[in-house]
């Protein structure tokens, strides 16, 4: 059977548009392509950027301030409990803690324990996973700092949130229990302590050094 010409017709112009409409498509899909792709990149480094971040934890009967700024790789933890307000910095990029006592009004900076201490990328969820324990928590890990008699002369070096906690505060050098300073041991006094109990994950002990 053959078709009329006018039937001939109208099926060479449907296929020639269908032609044009898969051709359009495949190039706006190249065209948009970069674009989206350029978008979500975008996107996700928005949500990256997003630091530094704060969240608060239950510890004991008081509460705690954690703020983490993951680009100065920096971590500061406060307490401001009315019977023991501290606020203690961790900076993970030159490796030093420092911690300030409200109300001695002193800083103490000490080298940190990268074993011991939680790593910056987990300390957030840690902490709230511990907030969330009913009962009282046991620490497992717990870290003990003797304070020597050296007095810190350059804050700068240990960083600009250490500055900012301890600039204008007698600060000392702390030094853990098991090292030792100049090769002399350092002696301390057990019932001069003073003890911090950080986010359910950390205690730390800053006990006053007897001899140098």
């Amino acid at each position: 059977m053959v078709c009329p010409i006018r039937s001939i017709c109208t099926c060479i112009r449907s296929a020639v548009k269908m032609k044009f409409t898969i051709v359009a498509t495949v190039l706006l899909g190249l065209v948009l392509t970069p674009a989206l792709s350029q978008f979500q990149f975008q996107d996700v480094k928005i949500n990256r950027g997003q630091y530094p971040k704060t969240v608060t934890i239950n510890v004991g009967l008081g509460i705690q301030t954690l703020t983490i700024n993951r680009n100065s790789l920096v971590a500061i933890i406060q307490s401001d409990s009315a019977e023991n307000s501290w606020t203690t910095v961790w900076n993970y990029g030159t490796g030093y803690v420092a911690t300030k006592l409200g109300q001695e009004g002193v800083c103490y900076v000490s080298t940190m324990n990268r074993v011991l201490t939680p790593a910056l990328n987990s300390i957030a969820l840690l902490a709230e996973e511990t907030s969330n324990v009913k009962g009282e928590s046991v620490l497992s890990r717990s870290i003990r700092y003797v304070v020597s008699r050296r007095q810190v002369r350059d804050l700068m070096t240990y960083g600009n949130d250490i500055f900012a906690l301890c600039s204008g505060l007698p600060t000392y050098m702390a030094f853990e229990e098991t090292q030792q300073e100049g090769g002399n041991q350092i002696f301390y006094n057990q019932n001069a302590c003073y003890r911090l109990d950080v986010l359910n994950l950390l205690g730390i002990n800053y006990c006053r050094a007897g001899k140098v």
